[in-house]
């Protein structure tokens, strides 16, 4: 299969330390500001009981998006875990192609699950990929749209690793550093967008203080007739716990016509922002 041209972002910058520094803090807070945004999560648009599928990020598991799928049940939907374990805890690359065949791997685990969905209810699963999570996600929504009916990515490093703040800890995990040069950390950015032409909603949702993911890679640079790109106020950790963040999940699952103004709302227009291609 041949790649799609390199489109990695020339920022590589990764987050700022003080932000980096704060995740943790910060999710305790986001946590906790429910009960400020509940005159706005009351209001959103219902849904319509199609499935929904929640994927976590690097070594994370089921328990870390449990909370954003309560809520998504809350909305009328039908949301449901991954079931694949901790996302990466049993890859021990020794290259990054080897973790891109790890990836292409675990989506067609994941795409085993999609199709049993589709066949069990006749309509196509909403996939919500927290990080890498997203990865999977978008790549997904490009090889089978066929059982995909949207996609919704949270803080996902969809640019070259290097603008992340774990790059060079994640070498660290794994018994021998992951080799990389630039072809491979070329392939493993456009392989996101290689399996075939993108026809699915996707929106990327990413935090300009992120302290795990740089801004620099955090959209998503696929066709983009069909992507939107949208920074919000959250911490990457934060995303799976965030109100702001479910209401504009809940808010995009359901049909254009039925959304929320919620880039006009008091409550949401000061901490959401529409992002074109080029950042702006």
């Amino acid at each position: 299969m041949a790649l799609a041209p390199d489109t990695r972002a020339r920022d590589v910058r990764p987050p700022r330390l003080r932000h980096s520094v704060m995740e943790f803090g910060r999710v305790v807070l986001e946590m906790g500001s429910s009960a400020m945004l509940a005159p706005v999560l009351r209001t959103l648009p219902r849904g319509d009981g199609h499935t929904i599928m929640t994927i976590p990020g690097f070594m994370g598991a089921d328990g870390s998006t449990s909370r954003l799928r309560k809520f998504l049940s809350g909305r009328g939907y039908k949301a449901i875990p991954w079931g694949l374990g901790r996302n990466g805890a049993e890859v021990r690359p020794a290259s990054l192609d080897e973790f891109l065949e790890h990836r292409f791997q675990t989506e067609n685990l994941i795409a085993e699950k999609l199709e049993a969905e589709f066949l069990a209810t006749g309509r196509k699963v909403s996939l919500v990929g927290w990080s890498l999570g997203g990865l999977y996600s978008v790549a997904l929504a490009h090889r089978f749209p066929q059982w995909v009916r949207q996609v919704i990515t949270l803080g996902t490093p969809y640019g070259d690793p290097r603008g992340t703040s774990i790059y060079n800890l994640m070498g660290r995990v794994y018994d021998d550093k992951v080799a990389v040069d630039e072809a491979s950390l070329a392939r493993w950015v456009a392989y996101t967008y290689s399996g075939g032409e993108l026809r699915v909603p996707v929106l990327a949702l990413y935090s300009e203080s992120d302290g795990i993911v740089g801004a620099g890679i955090a959209r998503c640079e696929g066709d983009p007739r069909y992507v939107t790109n949208m920074a919000v106020m959250a911490s990457h950790v934060g995303f799976p716990f965030n109100p702001l963040v479910f209401a504009v999940i809940a808010n995009h699952l359901v049909e254009p016509h039925e959304r929320w103004a919620l880039c006009k709302s008091d409550y949401i227009r000061p901490f959401v922002r529409l992002v074109d291609a080029r950042g702006g």
